[in-house]
């Protein structure tokens, strides 16, 4: 039974009729009940994603040493969320330990007619293939989008192909306010988390500091709003000035699965906090 249950949970590798000249791109759910099967190639890296960064890595006839005599390279930094993989022989076959946040996910690999490009591994309560979402994103899993958002022009740059799986735009919209305005400099989404990062620029057109709530940064796409699941901004945009924001918004407010486009026109709620000045009497 156990045997049969294993069989069927097996992901398969190296069956399809992809075009062997273009890259595929696979989006799976992570299961440490599943045996992945990757296929990859001498020609060209497949870089496989992951929602945290690895705390752990085995393997075997892998090596990220080019000079270890190991029929795959890895290259892979430590705290990084990803890692690329690549045979160095036409035969090649590795299989791979990934420790993920005290689970163990198998990862074989083996040269084939049709490679993946790359593979992003998303948590299945996260991805909502129901009709609502059960659970939000965590927190830790937003940072990491987060940062995601904030390095993908140098990943872009490096690593191409670590970002096909990215939608990006940039839409440089503006939102005006009385004193400063909102522009949208760049949005990204990653679809297993449902979630859109927003790069804002704000700028302070008056002589007074702007003060406000980044957790309160949200988006406004026809007359639905969106408010933002994690925040990273000052809160303060000072005089004349221009400060840099990211914010995210993840699914809908009643927990279920936007979504969104990142084409849609976005129209950014920046909640402005007026400080009163208070007297304190000396005792």
């Amino acid at each position: 039974m156990c045997v049969t249950l294993l069989a069927l949970l097996v992901t398969p590798g190296f069956a399809g009729d992809a075009n062997p000249r273009t890259p595929v791109v696979k989006q799976l759910p992570l299961d440490e009940r599943i045996v992945y099967e990757i296929p990859i190639s001498t020609d060209a890296p497949t870089t496989l994603m992951f929602p945290s960064a690895p705390s752990a890595l085995e393997g075997a006839n892998i090596s990220n040493n080019p000079d270890a005599p190991a029929p795959v390279l890895m290259s892979h930094l430590p705290g990084r969320y990803y890692l690329s993989v690549r045979a160095l022989k036409t035969d090649a076959r590795a299989t791979l330990n990934v420790i993920l946040q005290n689970k163990t996910y198998i990862i074989r690999l083996a040269v084939a007619p049709h490679p993946y490009g790359s593979v992003t591994f998303y948590e299945d309560r996260i991805a909502g293939r129901s009709v609502a979402l059960t659970k939000r994103a965590t927190p830790e899993t937003l940072l990491t989008l987060l940062d995601r958002a904030k390095s993908h022009r140098l990943i872009r740059e490096q690593y191409p192909e670590a970002v096909w799986q990215v939608e990006h735009r940039a839409p440089n919209e503006t939102t005006r306010y009385r004193d400063f305005t909102a522009t949208v400099e760049e949005v990204f989404r990653f679809d297993p988390e449902d979630t859109l990062v927003f790069k804002l620029k704000l700028e302070n057109t008056g002589d007074a500091e702007v003060v406000y709530q980044p957790q309160g940064l949200a988006v406004r796409i026809g007359n639905r709003l969106y408010p933002s699941s994690i925040a990273d901004a000052s809160g303060l945009i000072p005089p004349r000035a221009e400060t840099t924001a990211y914010f995210a918004i993840t699914g809908t407010p009643d927990g279920g699965r936007a979504n969104l486009s990142v084409k849609n026109t976005f129209n950014v709620i920046v909640p402005r906090v007026i400080r009163d000045a208070h007297l304190i009497a000396p005792r």
